[in-house]
């Protein structure tokens, strides 16, 4: 039985996530930007009262991040698993996919979720995480952060907050190895989501299934490793 973090999950992978770790019973921290909202959250909760605690984190805010660690810091000895699961694909009205397209408030509001808000998250639990069974920090990131298979152009912040991520988490992965943390970037596949559309070929159960065993899998020989749902190896 491990105990898991999950951030962004009130709906797709983070919900499917948060599902599949309860069933198999295992004990969930979850969070929500707008958890008063989140509906299938609560429903689970009742189901699950004694192993889901469920708290509201917007993740691009310094304070947000701060209460959230006092709080989960007053209730928890140790983290297993940390999951950096939330992130947008944009950062306003539109989405940035080229050249013309650009605005900074899109880039800098996806770098601060999808990038920096991972990093300095993980920054907070650190010492909580050490404490942790095989402790280990997962990024969820995106196939589309690799450079050497960029053949197309698209969504320009989206991809590069991915790639920022991949960077971070190969130096969280360095630094962290003295302390047996181990850290990689987790590409859970296209996925039927919000962000991964209808046409999607993986359902989100087949992606978190995946990706679960992959965590599983885990050893300090793998940290800093570019990973897919099947722990297939990625080019940076």
């Amino acid at each position: 039985m491990s105990q898991v973090l999950i951030t962004g999950a009130s709906k797709g992978l983070g919900l499917e996530f948060v599902t599949q770790y309860l069933a198999r019973g295992d004990h969930v921290i979850a969070t929500a930007r707008d958890l008063e909202n989140a509906s299938k959250l609560h429903a689970l909760n009742k189901k699950y009262l004694d192993k889901l605690k469920l708290f509201s984190l917007d993740v691009s805010k310094d304070q947000s991040r701060k209460e959230f660690f006092l709080s989960v810091s007053k209730k928890c000895k140790a983290i297993d698993i940390f999951i950096n699961n939330a992130g947008i694909r944009s950062g306003g009205d539109k989405d940035s996919y080229t050249l013309g397209e650009m605005y900074s408030e899109d880039i800098e509001q996806v770098f601060r979720v999808n990038s920096i808000a991972p990093v300095l998250l993980s920054e907070l639990f650190i010492d909580l995480i050490e404490k942790g069974k095989n402790p280990r920090i997962i990024n969820i990131t995106s196939g589309l952060a690799s450079l050497s298979k960029k053949t197309f152009v698209f969504r320009y912040s989206y991809c590069a907050s991915k790639t920022a991520l991949n960077m971070f988490s190969k130096l969280m992965a360095l630094e962290l190895k003295e302390k047996n943390i181990i850290v990689i970037p987790l590409h859970p596949g296209h996925v039927r989501t919000d962000l991964g559309g209808i046409g999607a070929p993986l359902s989100p159960q087949e992606s978190i299934q995946g990706m679960i065993k992959v965590i599983d899998s885990l050893s300090m020989d793998d940290t800093g490793r570019y990973l897919d749902w099947q722990r297939n190896e990625l080019p940076w």
